[in-house]
Parts: structure tokens; sequence; C-alpha cells
């Protein structure tokens, strides 16, 4: 570790426009904090975070792996494990799992954990068989790593599309976050909010609860620790609009798209490019001229069954069955195909596209007073937000918010 803060003194030094204490106010550090960085080269890992924007700016996701390879306590090599998750950082979590590949105790546990997500991660190991693996562990003395192995389940929930059953499981880890308490944990607690948002965002959404659904997707939004997730959470807000504000709707899903095109990801990339014209396939609006030519001729004649067909498969390459069944359905214009395709969704529960269904009801003549209680129809379950949309300040890059100006 004195290697880092001796890097560290040196970038402060060198800058005319800082001084330690100046730095200690912009990474809402004490003046202990400093002067154990002077004097004892001690720095904890959410402060070597902080000093990594706020030194390395053109640089700073290089500097802090390296960083993360190079810490030497024990609760920065864990933590350096959450980073390298979290962060996407594939690369590192490899090389950190190959260096403490024989290492016992805590860390050994963690090496047996985070590999498990490193080949998730990688499709090595399928989100279906997520809990086959975690479930070979009994419970760990450190509560993170407890606490942890309850949102992998949460992964596996979501593949099984057990909506209900993810939310009762990630709530339960959000209560459980509650409990750590120590300061030197605040960064895994942030990571593991963050992870918890991102299971909650999407349930949520299927349940047609687009007010928590909102709550989380602006975590991630507001966290902004790397471009797929904050591209992901702005899809989730998109969605929760589209039969409230059109606008709105087409806003974040367009901010999901520039935003995916960060990620130099091409299957990224055009996910979120199809989410927002199907979007605007489902609104009626006019797609872009370099949109895919399947859709454009489908919005300009959508009675020809052959196009609906070359849709279909389109949406089919997506993964999309529910935008398949809910474009057919629409398509047909018969009110009885309609409210079987409600059944369909709503034995399913997933009450968002049974609400959009609803919505293709109302609009062919069915204005009763049942149908709009279809179409705004959820789960009551709990509904106690722990954690406020703007807890995770970790990854804070002072001032630079990808979301720019749609950001809660």
């Amino acid at each position: 570790m004195q290697t880092i803060v001796k890097e560290i003194c040196n970038a402060i030094e060198d800058r005319d426009d800082l001084t330690f204490i100046k730095v200690a106010q912009y990474i809402n550090a004490s003046k202990q904090c400093m002067s154990k960085l002077k004097n004892k080269s001690e720095i904890g890992f959410r402060y070597l975070l902080r000093l990594s924007y706020l030194l390395f700016p053109d640089n700073q996701k290089e500097k802090m792996e390296d960083w993360c390879m190079r810490v030497d306590t024990v609760e920065s090599i864990k933590q350096s494990f959450e980073y390298a998750a979290i962060t996407r950082s594939i690369g590192l979590l490899n090389n950190l799992i190959i260096k403490y590949a024989n290492e016992k105790g805590t860390i050994g546990e963690y090496v047996a954990i985070y590999s498990i997500i490193h080949r998730y991660m990688i499709n090595v190991i399928s989100g279906f068989d997520l809990i086959a693996h975690v479930k070979k562990f009994k419970s760990f003395k450190d509560e993170a790593l407890n606490i942890l192995v309850e949102i992998i389940k949460c992964y596996n929930y979501y593949f099984e599309s057990k909506f209900t059953k993810m939310i009762d499981t990630a709530r339960e880890a959000e209560k459980r976050l509650l409990s750590i308490n120590d300061k030197r944990e605040l960064f895994i607690k942030e990571c593991f909010l963050h992870r918890i948002a991102e299971v909650l965002g999407p349930a949520y959404l299927h349940l047609n609860n687009l007010k928590l659904a909102r709550h989380y997707a602006f975590t991630i939004i507001n966290a902004d620790i790397c471009p797929k997730t904050v591209s992901d959470a702005s899809y989730i807000v998109g969605m929760s609009y589209l039969l409230e504000d059109k606008g709105k709707c087409l806003a974040y899903l367009q901010k999901s798209y520039d935003i995916a095109k960060t990620t130099g990801d091409s299957h990224i990339e055009n996910e979120a490019r199809l989410n927002l014209d199907f979007a605007k396939l489902y609104l009626n609006v006019e797609l872009a001229e370099d949109s895919d030519i399947t859709l454009i001729n489908f919005q300009e004649n959508r009675a020809s069954e052959i196009n609906l067909n070359l849709v279909k498969e389109v949406m089919s390459k997506k993964g999309d069955d529910e935008l398949v069944i809910l474009f057919e359905t629409v398509a047909s214009k018969s009110l009885v195909k309609m409210y079987e395709t409600f059944q369909t969704f709503l034995s399913q529960t997933n009450l968002f596209f049974a609400s959009l269904v609803a919505k293709e009801i109302q609009k062919n003549g069915d204005t009763s007073g049942m149908v709009e209680t279809m179409i705004k129809f959820t789960l009551k379950l709990e509904e106690s937000v722990y954690f406020e949309k703007d807890y995770i300040s970790s990854f804070n890059n002072f001032g630079n918010c990808r979301s720019g100006g749609i950001c809660a």
C-alpha cells in the first residue's frame, strides 16, 4: 500500500490547485483520514476510488485497476473483487481470481463466489444455473457474502420469470444491507444496493409497479457506475412512461441508445436501438431513416401479413417473445384475441405487458371501468424504500453525469 500512497501524495503535491485539506473536502474525508494517509500510508478502498477520479481523470479506470491488483489489506482485496465485478471489468476480475486462487479463509471465500460471478459474466454459467452453484456454500462468517449470495439467487429467478420471488428475496437482501454499519464496508454496501436496484427495476416493471421501477432505475442512473447499467436503467424508465408520457418515454429510450453506443459492444447497441424503434412502432411515431428496413416497411403498411412475419423475425432475434405476442395481438384488431392475450400475460405475472394489451382493448372500444383497472393493475407488495435513489456516491466523478439533462 505504501507505493500507492506515495503515488497519491505525489499527485496531490504536483497539482497547484490542490492541497491535502482541499482533497479531504472533495472526497469527504476527515483530517484524521488524511493524516493516516500521509503518516501511516493507510487509505480505505472507497477513498482510494474517490481519489482515482479526482487525481487521474484521464486514466481513472486504468489507475484503479492497477491499484486493485496492488492493495494488500483484507478489506481492500475484498472490495477490489466487487469493484471489478460491478464495473464489469472482466479482465481485472479474472486477474484477481488468479492472484488469490490459493488463499484460504475470507479471501478464499471471496474467490469462490466471485469465480461464479465471473463465469456467469462470460456465459460459462447460465443464469438458470446460478442457484445450483451458490447453494453449495453454507453460511459465511462475512455477512456481505451472505447478502451477495441472496442477490445472485435473484438473477436466477429473473431468468425463470419468478418476479414475485425475485422481489421478496431482493427486498430481504436490501433490509440486511442496513445491518452493515462498518464505515470500511460502505463501498460494498453501495455496490450491493446497486446490484439490488438492477434486480428490482426490471422486476417491478414486469409487475407494473412503475413508481418503484423508476425509483430503482434512477438509483442506477444516479450512481453512474458503467455505461451498460445506465443504458439498461434508462430503458426501464423509458418503458415505464410508455402509456403515460410519449415524450419522456422516447427521450429515455433515446438516451439508453446513445449511452449503449459508447460501450463498444454491438450487441448492446443494437438491442437498445431496437428497444427505441419498437416503442416508436407501438406509439405510431415515425422511424428514423436509418432504422431497420423491415421495421420501416412494417410501419408504412401495418396490414401486410408478410411484413408482420418479418417484424416477428426481428423481434425473435432480440429474444422478446412478449413483443412478438403483443404486436400479433395489436395487428389482429380482435377483442377476443386481445382478451386471450391479456389472460396469458396475467397468468405469467407479466403485468406490464398485460397493461399494454388492456390499453389496446380500450382503444378498440371497451372503455369500461374494468378495463381501466386492467391497465393499472399491479400486485400489492411491500413498498418500503430503505435507501434514497442518490445514496450511491462512491463512483461520483465530480460532476460528469453520463445521463445528461434527464438525470433525476
